[in-house]
């Protein structure tokens, strides 16, 4: 039946949209393997009863990793027989030692009560080999009832299955009743690991470090496995969210599993069609259950989940019965019945978020359809695996959204199906996640000082928070903390950001009925008032939005028409974590607070998207403070395109739409994860500047791997919009789906300038050719106070750079010249200490260490070269400046070249042309003796002032005259300092041993 439908799909002319890749992935025969010991013969027997006569190579590799007690992360494709790995590890251990106990885990209750089905089989089938009902496994979550818990508490069983919510709510708050389970837990096995990654993954990652404090507690050390998609780092999430060690945890990635004939079908939109793909979406949905076929179909969005389902409904009325939406937001009870009509064959077709890709058992299944890529190579993967079980030929069609990332992935089909998958990123020290879960682990076991101090800075820093704010209190003793409130776990969402919202809908009996549930800024942006809300293919009218106790009024709507919110946002940077410049910009890394204002809502047709009018809300702004980084534009860029007719602004909030769009290829994330705004000229930057944000309070790693990615990110982002044929920028490049601004304004030209000028393939700022000495300009004001130790360290210090002044557009972006080599002398140390640009930050860390750092020019040069690097703030450093010194004096400048001269008798060995050249050939040797023979000029001329009181330089008339240099050491380090210190003799500072350095001045 698939082949004929692929037939029809391939050769059929579809209105607006082409088939333009099909891709045939064979059959992959299996590969079998055998544990390094034979598994006990009743554990044979029960396996040979359930038709299996061999274990596939993974699965017999991670037993024999579980068995030698190693933690253990299994990361394969979907179906490859995981879940039989920890039952049969757990069955083994619970023969051997029949009072082990084993704690299995899954994201969703649906997973639970499917993956409880196989085990039950499993272990029915064990108990009847030894003829009796010895091994139990129960079922503890919220649907559990009252009665059936208190059951379960009295007499756990061998193995009890729940979610990360339960455990979180109900085992560990009350971890006393459990107290003969805590003490013989084996194992903790950890289902659908990949799953466990933005803000769910770090309050999954805090809720483990609980369970593992009271297994220490009550004496046990529980082994781990964890079961995975495949992702690019499953090692590196499993270590983040157990907090163990890197070398504790074994990974098992290449497996056996048969898998059988796939079909890939990419499709696209026709140049000039209007059409949507939740029209063509309904299209194959109604074609595939006419041939017989039963179809899953995946979006991206609850909004697109009903829009599928009403375009079905209304091309094919007959299929009412038979087809049926899906996704969060749904009540219990109506997602546990579709799952049911769908294993059970009733539904021919479902159309779902992400809700249904988990291994949920849910029938045999032919036709994938995604609407819109699945913005992950990973999910499409896990997505796709829901068809074709059972050695069937299955079929996956991908219908572009109207999206870059979608439009993209269509126009490279191949890039797609050999690239890499993605990382998974989860952050466990997210401070407001911290905040909530540290009040829960001291109301379960109180905080030990020892247990606070092992920890790192973030970690105690919110101790003290919370300490000072009082929801944890400290022990007169100061050993312990303890949380003030009983149960603080309640206040505690680990799902989602910001308070739920019931939605009520009214029958005809005049009653209320519960339609479903959202949240945060969600709740804001779907159910404000006005908004058009869609559930099960039916709309409703948001009728009030109750702020104040969280409840959605909502009313049955025939409305041919959706609702979208306009918005506008505003940043402010409250701390600088990161800094590194990067071809020609800078990017930083910091905390940043985002405030978000709701305007207005925008009413559009169904199915053709037509605006049909604008209506202004009035709504609460919602602020939060998060991690993000952000891109430097230099303001003569700004001049540029303005000149040559180009958008400013237009262009850099193109360009942030696009990498945003980019993003999803270099790490697991949807769009709506990360935010964006652009300024074209930042008050507390003083440029412009692209900002890029994690969308959640505190962050949750997206944006530091942003940071760390940033010249890949923005070489996908300039081939896209490169690569896209529109001629001024659309949906498939620089527009957004949930730009509050309505995509304006937009310029793709501009963009595409500002991208090759940030990776340094143009290059407005150069002009012409410049000497080597900086211009002289007004200087700033000394350099802020900093504590001194009683022994002094001297410096003296000096950097080369790898681009000249005319190359990044003037002496005044000394920020984009980038550091070639830094050379640094310490009185008393074994030698000078060289630095290429990868050890900047030791530079830095080492010139902290300093009780005064000497420099020629150091103040407006060297440091402003080095403020790219880091938010570290120099002022802070004790400094003294030959430069500036003498500028006092005289009025004008003289350059080291002239002073040395004039007063040693000696002359600079080179410039800062030839120290660029010298870089550039790679020639390290001149470049390091020219850096190191310019701290020795430095430092002598610093001792000549001191020692004689005075340097020398000549006039226009080429008379010698006499800086006089009244300076006294410790009045320079008190000075530098802001404390009064020991007395400091000249004599401390020996001369330099300049062996190493070839034609040492005189």
């Amino acid at each position: 039946m698939i082949q004929r439908f692929l037939n029809a799909l391939l050769n059929q002319k579809w209105r607006d949209f082409k088939v333009t890749h099909h891709a045939v992935l064979p059959a992959q025969e299996a590969r079998y393997g055998k544990p390094e010991f034979p598994l006990p013969p009743i554990l044979e027997e029960t396996l040979l009863q359930s038709g299996m006569t061999r274990l596939y190579c993974h699965q017999t590799q991670a037993l024999d990793h579980i068995r030698s007690g190693q933690n253990v992360v299994v990361a394969t494709p979907t179906s490859s027989g995981k879940s039989l790995i920890y039952n049969l590890a757990v069955s083994e251990a619970l023969l051997q030692n029949p009072v082990q106990r084993a704690l299995y885990l899954f994201p969703i209750k649906a997973l639970s009560r499917d993956q409880q089905e196989t085990l039950d089989t499993f272990l029915g089938t064990l108990n009847a080999k030894t003829g009796k009902s010895a091994f139990q496994a129960a079922i503890y979550d919220g649907d559990t009832n009252a009665y059936r818990r208190g059951k379960i508490r009295q007499n756990p069983p061998h193995i009890l299955l729940t979610n990360p919510d339960m455990l979180h709510y109900a085992l560990l708050p009350f971890h006393g009743k459990w107290e003969t389970y805590w003490k013989h837990l084996r194992f903790v096995v950890i289902d659908e690991m990949h799953t466990y990654r933005g803000v769910f993954g770090s309050h999954v990652a805090q809720i483990l470090r609980r369970l593992q404090r009271v297994c220490r507690y009550y004496g046990s050390t529980p082994q781990f496995i964890l079961l995975s998609a495949t992702i690019a780092n499953p090692k590196e999430l499993a270590e983040q969210l157990l907090g163990h060690a890197r070398n504790s945890i074994t990974v098992i990635h290449d497996h056996g599993a048969p898998q059988a004939k796939r079909h890939f079908v990419f499709m696209e939109t026709e140049e000039g069609a209007a059409g949507h793909a939740s029209g063509m979406a309904a299209r194959l949905i109604a074609r595939a259950a006419e041939a017989g076929l039963k179809t899953i179909a995946f979006t991206q969005s609850r909004r697109l989940t009903e829009l599928v389902h009403m375009s079905v409904l209304r091309l094919a009325p007959q299929l009412a019965r038979k087809v049926s939406s899906y996704r969060a937001g749904f009540l219990p009870e109506e997602r546990r019945s579709i799952e049911q009509k769908l294993a059970g064959g009733d539904l021919s077709a479902v159309i779902s978020t992400s809700a249904l890709e988990l291994g949920i058992d849910i029938g045999g299944l032919d036709l994938c359809v995604l609407v819109g890529y699945p913005g992950t190579v990973m999910t499409t993967w896990q997505r796709g695996g829901r068809v074709g079980r059972s050695g069937r030929e299955s079929a996956i069609i991908l219908l572009p959204q109207p999206d870059a990332l979608d439009q993209y992935i269509a126009q490279h089909p191949q890039e797609f199906l050999k690239s890499h998958y993605e990382i998974a990123v989860v952050d466990p020290s997210n401070e407001e996640i911290l905040k909530a879960h540290l009040p829960c682990a001291a109301a379960e076991l109180p905080l030990e000082e020892e247990e606070v101090h092992q920890q790192n800075s973030s970690f105690q820093k919110v101790v003290e928070a919370l300490t000072k704010s009082g929801r944890l209190l400290q022990t007169g003793e100061g050993t312990q903390w303890l949380a003030s409130s009983l149960r603080p776990h309640r206040n505690v969402d680990i799902r989602s950001v910001g308070e739920s919202f019931a939605i009520f809908t009214t029958t005809h009996e005049d009653q209320k009925r519960p339609l479903g549930k959202s949240e945060g800024l969600r709740a804001l942006k779907e159910c404000h008032p006005g908004a058009i809300y869609l559930h099960r293919g039916e709309t409703y009218h948001v009728e009030s939005l109750d702020l104040a106790n969280h409840v959605i009024h909502v009313t049955p709507s025939g409305a041919p028409y959706f609702t979208r919110v306009k918005s506008e946002k505003e940043t402010e940077i409250l701390e600088v974590l990161a800094s590194k410049p990067v071809g020609n910009f800078v990017i930083r890394l910091g905390r940043l607070r985002v405030t978000e204002h709701i305007l207005a809502y925008e009413k559009r047709r169904l199915f053709t998207q037509e605006l049909l009018g604008t209506n202004p809300l009035e709504l609460p702004p919602q602020t939060f403070e998060t991690i993000g980084f952000w891109i430097e534009i230099e303001s003569v860029l700004a001049k540029h395109l303005q000149a040559d007719g180009l958008h400013f602004m237009g262009g850099i909030h193109a360009v942030e739409h696009a990498a945003i769009s980019m993003f999803p290829l270099f790490a697991l994330c949807d769009r709506n994860d990360i935010g964006g705004i652009s300024c074209p000229q930042h008050p507390q930057v003083g440029k412009g500047a692209i900002f890029i944000y994690d969308g959640y309070p505190g962050g949750i790693g997206l944006a530091a791997k942003g940071y760390e990615i940033i010249l890949p990110l923005l070489e996908k982002t300039k081939e896209l919009i490169a690569s896209c044929s529109c001629p001024e920028g659309c949906p498939a490049c620089i527009h957004s789906p949930k730009c509050g601004s309505g995509n304006k304004p937009l310029d793709k030209r501009a963009a595409l300038a500002v991208l090759k000028f940030l990776l340094g393939e143009w290059n407005p700022l150069q002009t012409s050719p410049t000497s080597a000495e900086e211009p002289d300009e007004p200087l700033f004001h000394a350099p802020l106070a900093r504590s001194l130790a009683p022994k002094r360290r001297i410096g003296f210090f000096d950097l080369e750079t790898q681009r000249l002044a005319n190359e990044v557009g003037g002496w005044q972006n000394k920020h984009l010249m980038r550091v070639s080599v830094a050379v640094l002398y310490e009185t008393g140390s074994d030698g000078f200490h060289v630095y290429r640009e990868e050890d900047v930050m030791s530079l830095v860390q080492d010139l902290q260490k300093l009780d005064l750092v000497v420099g020629f020019n150091v103040e407006r040069f060297d440091y402003e070269v080095l403020r790219a690097y880091t938010p570290f703030d120099f002022r802070k450093l004790p400094t003294f400046d030959l430069l500036k010194e003498i500028y006092r004096e005289l009025g004008f400048r003289l350059s080291l070249d002239h002073l040395a001269e004039k007063t040693l008798g000696a002359n600079k060995t080179a410039d800062g042309i030839q120290a660029v050249n010298w870089f550039r050939q790679g020639q390290w040797e001149p470049l390091i003796h020219y850096c190191k023979s310019d701290v020795i000029l430095t430092r002598d001329l610093f001792r000549h002032a001191l020692e004689k009181g005075y340097l020398l330089y000549s006039n226009r008339n080429s008379q010698l005259l006499r800086i006089q240099t009244p300076w006294d050491l410790e009045q320079i380090i008190q000075e530098s300092n802001g404390h009064r210190s020991m007395p400091v003799q000249s004599a401390e500072i020996q001369p330099l041993d300049l062996s190493d350095v070839q034609n040492r001045p005189s």
